[in-house]
């Protein structure tokens, strides 16, 4: 990542790849074309930022990437589906809305550009939309898995599904592009979409306590969520009871002796220090 600016508080960098892809069309005689896709994926990614303010929400740091943007927000959406989807819809809406503008209304530009402008657009939008993470798509389709099956799954699900999309990419370059160009920028597209994805099933870990903390601090907020009770023996793993966990309620473990009595009441706060401070492994025993 390279740092381009700090704007209100907010950094913005631009990957490694998307600087490549500069060079590459620059050196091909494209340095025009080029400005124009830096524009579309601008946009793209300033409707994520401004629907993030709009939402109340904090902006860290926004990393510009080939398929558009990843904004680093400090308020985790996990906790909160309903912004989640809004804040991943904002950018393919408005790709898709430059792409309608530059194709219905006369700018005063050549019809190349505005061509080219209609259809990077077009692309960035359409292909957002894709049910995959790290892209819009996957994040929707997680903002509404997650109350149903919990942060983690609906995360490594949605990653899975983000590297099964980049294998068929890099499968259809191989197989069906027209010509060596098309299969090399398929070939990369699909390679950069995999290694996207498995570096979100990585960070998994990370998101997850996050999301545990943030639980936590909602609670304090609110002063009061829905709870879940869960019964549960002295040796289940802490990473078992809380793998289950939903946005919308707290969780509360009866802990059973051996003679199936009440030995002990547990938080998810409780459960949340209790995996942070000893670990993955820890049981309930431990807490």
């Amino acid at each position: 990542m390279v740092p381009i600016a700090k704007l209100a508080g907010t950094s913005y960098r631009i990957h490694w790849l998307v600087l490549a892809l500069i060079g590459l069309y620059v050196y091909l005689g494209q340095g025009r074309l080029v400005a124009l896709l830096m524009a579309a994926l601008f946009c793209h990614e300033m409707a994520h930022v401004i629907t993030a303010r709009l939402l109340g929400l904090k902006v860290n740091a926004v990393e510009l990437t080939p398929f558009g943007g990843q904004a680093q927000i400090a308020d985790f959406t996990g906790l909160k589906p309903d912004k989640e989807l809004c804040l991943a819809l904002a950018g393919p809406l408005s790709s898709l809305s430059l792409a309608a503008f530059f194709y219905y209304v006369p700018v005063g530009l050549d019809a190349d550009t505005s061509l080219w402008l209609m259809r990077c657009n077009l692309f960035l939008g359409l292909f957002n939309l894709l049910p995959a993470l790290p892209l819009d798509g996957g994040r929707m389709l997680r903002s509404w898995l997650s109350p149903r099956m919990g942060f983690r799954k609906s995360t490594r699900l949605v990653a899975f599904m983000g590297m099964a999309f980049a294998v068929a990419i890099i499968g259809h370059g191989f197989y069906y592009a027209v010509g060596v160009w098309q299969m090399a920028q398929e070939i990369l597209v699909g390679s950069v979409l995999f290694w996207f994805a498995v570096r979100e099933s990585r960070f998994l870990g990370y998101s997850f306590v996050r999301y545990l903390i943030h639980k936590k601090s909602e609670l304090n907020r609110l002063g009061l969520l829905e709870s879940r009770q869960v019964v549960s023996t002295w040796d289940t793993p802490i990473r078992s009871l809380l793998k289950d966990t939903r946005p919308k309620y707290y969780l509360i473990v009866l802990a059973l002796d051996d003679a199936h009595r009440v030995a002990g009441v547990y938080t998810e706060a409780q459960l949340i220090e209790c995996f942070i401070e000893k670990g993955s492994q820890a049981t309930l025993r431990q807490c």
